[in-house]
């Protein structure tokens, strides 16, 4: 599966932690177990991403079009 270059950066590494937490406070009223929930999470973390750090990042969804996720 591929993955947005990105996430090896040690700019991105550095901020990771960061991020999730911010991402579990935006997200914490979400079952984490409802079908689609991925899509949330990473339509989430994609918008922090770039309004909080300037970073276009790029979701699994749209690293791997073939791939169906739920």
């Amino acid at each position: 599966m591929k993955r947005d270059p990105i996430e090896e950066t040690d700019s991105f590494k550095e901020i990771s932690l960061e991020v999730e937490d911010k991402l579990k406070e935006i997200l914490k009223d979400i079952n984490p177990y409802r079908i689609g929930y991925c899509h949330i999470y990473w339509k989430a973390k994609k918008e922090l991403l770039y309004k909080e750090y300037g970073i276009d990042w790029k979701s699994p969804s749209e690293m791997n079009p073939q791939t169906r996720f739920d």
